[in-house]
């Protein structure tokens, strides 16, 4: 083929605009500091970008922002249950400071007075919240764990006791109208709230004895406070009543049930195994515990149906990886911890009202003169009785603190397993945290290595190419000769 001088000029002006390509390229890298700049270029390296990126803003998105929320929530978390923790301890040393039998008056209320104290602000400690979402609230984060105000709301409530709050109570007689002092033992059901509504009796009273399961529901009779319900049972010991007042249900020691083989055998705390009670409450104090988080239960004012399971909350923390970081209200936020310090103080209140009596007496004794006898007999005969009932009141009060003290070692022993669940959720999620830290670190090696250009190597390339660019325009400067010759 007949090579001509167009030729040689096209082919010229051809490799000096590869040239040119390739400085226009290098330069571009510099100023970029990548490899490419369109997938075109290397669709290898392009895909592979694409990979490295998505797995970069992914662990980015796990250390940044989910890994530092978890963190956030179960501190939050754990300074709850840190802060009832320190609750009931202070708790229980009032109830050791009340087994003393040096207790005065004084001392009594001051331990009524902190208790009071205690009751109305105990489960404000879990009231608490991250980021507008209540932490002991399971998947309904939108609720808080107690009433924020006095409400008007009826719901009805499905309480099942497996861990039964059934004890045996004694009941003092102090009429000393009948100067006949006497105790009774009354097996009662503790639920988990007072002042419940006024208008029945439980819809559903259930208890399992022997393995088999006890319909006691048309047995239970609705005793007022004021028709003194304790009295009641200990003069019909074959009748159980509900108390709403004081969220209670008695059983007389004559109540008795077939344990299944034929045999009657009385209720007692000791061979209830379960308890299951339906029974309604309307009004609502600030700082009650909502229902819905603890039982199966029906709002009626507003048809709302809850069960129990409140869930289990995780974040995903890695690829394929997630960590629970709720703790349930049930877990730490009993009702017994305030239901206790409700029956304490009203043993104490006994025991004011009975030494108010003894004082009102030797006051009345005081008052008579010698010519009095009768009067004073009659009085005396009232003082002993009082007194007697005092007795027994000490050591029913006695046995009550030494019981709270049990059980706030019990509540305080449910905190801890809750606090060290909470620890050991920090803990792994301090090791995936670090495990995450050191992945993004690879990632974004990796992702450099792919696509940064090598600046030192790029620059030398560069000059390279604008050298060769230069030697390219002189040499064709020379090659191209505009004759006539070159045209023959």
């Amino acid at each position: 083929m007949r090579i001509t001088n167009k030729i040689i000029q096209n082919n010229s002006i051809s490799n000096i605009n590869v040239n040119k390509n390739l400085q226009d390229q290098l330069s571009t890298m510099i100023a970029s500091r990548k490899k490419i700049s369109r997938p075109s270029e290397d669709p290898i390296i392009a895909l592979r970008s694409l990979r490295l990126r998505t797995s970069v803003n992914q662990t980015t998105q796990y250390v940044e922002k989910n890994v530092q929320d978890a963190k956030s929530w179960l501190k939050v978390t754990e300074d709850a249950i840190t802060q009832l923790s320190d609750v009931i301890v202070d708790i229980r040393k009032l109830y050791v400071k009340g087994t003393q039998d040096t207790l005065t008056a004084s001392d009594r209320k001051v331990i009524t007075d902190n208790l009071k104290s205690f009751a109305a602000e105990i489960y404000n400690t879990g009231n608490v919240d991250f980021a507008g979402r209540s932490v002991f609230t399971g998947f309904r984060t939108d609720s808080p764990l107690v009433f924020q105000k006095d409400e008007n709301v009826e719901y009805e409530i499905e309480e099942t006791f497996k861990s039964v709050k059934v004890d045996e109570t004694t009941y003092i007689n102090l009429d000393d109208s009948e100067l006949n002092v006497y105790t009774k033992n009354i097996t009662r059901v503790r639920l988990s709230y007072n002042d419940l509504s006024q208008k029945t009796a439980p819809s559903e009273f259930k208890i399992t004895v022997g393995g088999r399961e006890v319909d006691l529901t048309g047995q239970v009779i609705k005793k007022q406070v004021s028709d003194e319900p304790y009295k009641y049972i200990a003069e019909n010991p074959g009748e159980i009543a509900y108390v709403p007042q004081t969220g209670e249900i008695l059983m007389g020691e004559n109540v008795k049930v077939d344990d299944g083989t034929g045999n009657m055998v009385p209720v007692t705390k000791d061979n209830i195994e379960d308890v299951k009670v339906t029974y309604k409450k309307e009004e609502w104090s600030k700082g009650d515990l909502r229902p819905e988080h603890y039982f199966n239960c029906k709002d009626i004012t507003n048809s709302i149906d809850y069960t129990s399971h409140n869930g289990e909350i995780e974040y995903n923390v890695g690829v394929n990886q997630s960590l629970r970081i709720n703790t349930n209200a049930e877990e730490c936020f009993s009702h017994n911890i305030v239901r206790d310090l409700e029956d304490v103080m009203y043993a104490l209140g006994e025991v004011e009202a009975i030494e108010a009596k003894i004082s009102d007496i030797e006051k009345e004794i005081k008052s008579y003169d010698e010519t009095q006898e009768t009067l004073i007999k009659d009085a005396q005969a009232r003082l002993d009785s009082s007194k007697k009932s005092k007795t027994f009141i000490d050591e029913k009060l006695h046995s009550l603190f030494s019981g709270c003290i049990t059980n706030a070692d019990k509540y305080l022993e449910d905190n801890n397993v809750a606090l060290t669940n909470c620890g050991t959720r920090s803990k792994r999620l301090d090791l995936v945290e670090n495990r995450l830290d050191t992945q993004l670190s690879t990632l974004k090696e990796l992702k450099s290595e792919n696509e940064d250009a090598d600046i030192a190597e790029t620059a030398i390339r560069l000059k390279s190419a604008e050298y060769a660019y230069d030697a390219a325009l002189m040499s064709t400067a020379k090659i191209i000769k505009e004759n006539l010759l070159n045209y023959v």
